[in-house]
């Protein structure tokens, strides 16, 4: 049977609240991995999840693109995935520390299988309900960790706005790094496209920040 897709409300230009213009999308390699593993979560059937249960992640880069950097999945997606487990969350693994660790207020899961924490404090939120939240985070990385979704770029809406800020950082300085190896590029004559080749990937969009960090320091230190 031919594998259904999905669109989960991609679009070719998004608007940016900064510049309040529309900008051009691009698709990490991270949401792409997401978007297939969502799409074969809902296919199956068998958790009941449709389309609308998870929207996608993105973050404006310093390039000037709005990048899609992974997929949300509603914490009511979380519930359903739950509910059809073999191995599924257990009421009574959950321990509370109202003193956690730096200020924060924690949950841990521990179960045959499964080790997993849910904090919150003032830093990553600003929500009424303190525990029922910290809960929630650590219910939903517990069931996404089950599911294996947590190894697909496929984050819980509780803590989407923590992974926002991270891949924020992650965009930034590889846009920086990007900059700085095409000026060494172009200090010493070196062919862009030779060195994509060499690297095995076709577009910068490809690129790890290790592998232009490595390539920078080989880079530094050619006559």
């Amino acid at each position: 049977m031919e594998k259904k897709t999905y669109n989960f409300g991609e679009k070719t230009e998004e608007y940016d609240t900064k510049t309040k213009e529309m900008i051009p999308v691009w698709k990490s390699p991270k949401y792409m991995e997401s978007k297939s593993k969502a799409e074969d979560m809902i296919n199956s059937g068998k958790y009941g999840l449709s389309e609308a249960d998870f929207w996608i992640l993105m973050n404006r880069t310093q390039t000037g693109k709005m990048a899609y950097t992974g997929l949300i999945i509603s914490h009511n997606g979380c519930l359903k995935i739950n509910e059809v487990l073999d191995n599924k969350v257990k009421p009574d693994k959950f321990t509370l520390d109202k003193e956690g660790y730096a200020g924060s207020l924690v949950y841990t899961y521990c179960d045959e299988d499964t080790y997993e924490v849910g904090e919150f404090n003032s830093a990553n939120g600003k929500n009424a309900y303190p525990y029922a939240m910290a809960f929630k985070r650590c219910f939903d990385r517990v069931v996404l960790k089950k599911s294996k979704l947590a190894f697909s770029g496929i984050y819980s809406e509780v803590e989407a706005e923590e992974f926002k800020k991270q891949e924020v950082e992650e965009l930034t300085e590889k846009a920086k790094l990007l900059e700085k190896m095409q000026l060494l590029e172009i200090e010493k004559g070196l062919d862009h496209e030779k060195i994509l080749t060499k690297l095995g990937v076709k577009s910068d969009i490809e690129l790890t920040v290790e592998q232009i960090q490595k390539t920078i320091t080989v880079m530094e230190g050619t006559k």
